[in-house]
């Protein structure tokens, strides 16, 4: 199943400047469906230029003016979209998007690189770029990955016609790599990337992380460039 993920090149990497202290953080998953934070122009982080691009119930475009599936329940509907799950790039780095830090203005569009220091992953790396904001610690980042749990709000049943509680537990998602065949197929490859890849449940695993520019692997897909540091 990891084959189905996108890969990308290595080299990539060479054009990330990496400039920030490092700070200790967790990581934790999600997959609610919602349009995410960073999809207002108001929410975005000084300098940034986007918004985060919101997608249909069928992961097109968002009609102009559509509203947040998880705050409405007719008319056009805005939800996340299925290219917001991790990207392999190696045995020991992805590329993924993350909601991080309880303001969005602080973070959104932002990108962060870190290092788990615990859990399967430890010493594995990724780089997120912030597309959703609000509950969530300053120091967390919660990773989009398909039956990562829907938590407070969920789009997934108007959207995949998903359980009322999501795929899984509300919170933290599926419990098994075999569960992953629960969800519907353009999800699976990215819910079977924290069970294959990451080698486990990921919540809770400790990292310690630093803000860094945006590649273009994951400005591209989000629509979303922030200010460079």
């Amino acid at each position: 199943m990891l084959l189905k993920l996108q890969l990308v090149v290595a080299t990539a990497l060479s054009g990330v400047a990496l400039v920030s202290a490092q700070t200790a953080g967790t990581t934790t998953t999600t997959w609610d469906c919602c349009e995410p934070a960073c999809g207002y122009t108001s929410n975005l982080s000084p300098g940034a230029r986007g918004p985060v691009q919101s997608c249909n119930k069928n992961n097109g475009p968002a009609a102009a003016g559509a509203q947040n599936a998880c705050f409405a329940s007719s008319g056009n509907l805005a939800f996340s979209c299925d290219k917001y799950q991790p990207i392999i790039v190696n045995s020991t780095f992805s590329y993924g998007f993350a909601g991080h830090g309880d303001t969005a203005t602080s973070t959104c569009c932002k990108c962060y690189e870190f290092t788990w220091t615990s859990g399967a992953a430890k010493g594995k790396s990724m780089i997120v770029q912030a597309i959703n904001a609000g509950g969530i610690t300053d120091t967390d980042f919660d990773i989009y990955t398909p039956g990562g749990g829907v938590g407070d709000y969920n789009a997934c049943t108007a959207q995949y016609g998903a359980p009322s509680g999501g795929w899984g537990r509300q919170y933290g998602g599926v419990t098994s790599d075999s569960q992953c065949s629960e969800l519907p197929s353009n999800l699976q490859a990215g819910c079977h990337w924290r069970w294959e890849w990451a080698g486990g449940d990921v919540n809770e695993w400790q990292i310690t992380y630093k803000q860094v520019n945006c590649p273009s692997q994951l400005t591209s897909l989000s629509g979303c460039t922030p200010a460079s540091i």
